[in-house]
């Protein structure tokens, strides 16, 4: 009596065979061709809860935003989410409504959606240095709106 082992052949045509019947077929990699290059700016791990969806076109906006020791930069709003990764130093966030402050380091990013009033201070001696991406309504001109201040911040 022959078991299914000593057919493997066959039993790798009839598993072949099923896969087509199904419609897969294996994808096909292509390599990269010419010079390209890529320099990663900054990674930060980034725990809130993201969601956002468009049904227009955007434009998005990638800023290198540096905040110097004692500087603040105000309670202000965006109009459209913004993803922002701090490089180096260390941040101390707030957001409405709850102004909880959250203290950011270098290697971790947050994310605040559009038209929630924030401030990100700079509490140490050493610059705070933030790559930070707006997701905005094509053609939007003006990223930051100033913002009443909201928890008797900085």
């Amino acid at each position: 009596m022959r078991t299914r082992a000593q057919h493997p052949v066959r039993l790798v045509t009839i598993a072949w065979a099923a896969v087509s019947l199904a419609g897969v077929t294996a994808a096909i990699a292509t390599p990269p061709s010419g010079t390209s290059s890529r320099n990663e700016l900054a990674v930060g791990k980034v725990t809130d809860d993201i969601n956002i969806q468009r049904s227009s076109p955007s434009d998005f906006h990638i800023q290198q935003l540096t905040i110097a020791p004692g500087a603040n930069s105000g309670w202000h709003t965006h109009p459209g989410p913004e993803y922002s990764v701090v490089k180096a130093g260390e941040v101390i966030l707030e957001r409405a409504p709850a102004c909880e402050p959250i203290t950011v380091k270098a290697g971790q990013g947050f994310f605040t959606p559009g038209g929630v009033p924030h401030i990100a201070h700079n509490e140490t001696k050493d610059p705070a240095e933030l790559y930070v991406t707006y997701t905005v309504p094509a053609g939007t001109t003006v990223l930051r709106q100033d913002a009443d201040e909201q928890s008797g911040g900085k």
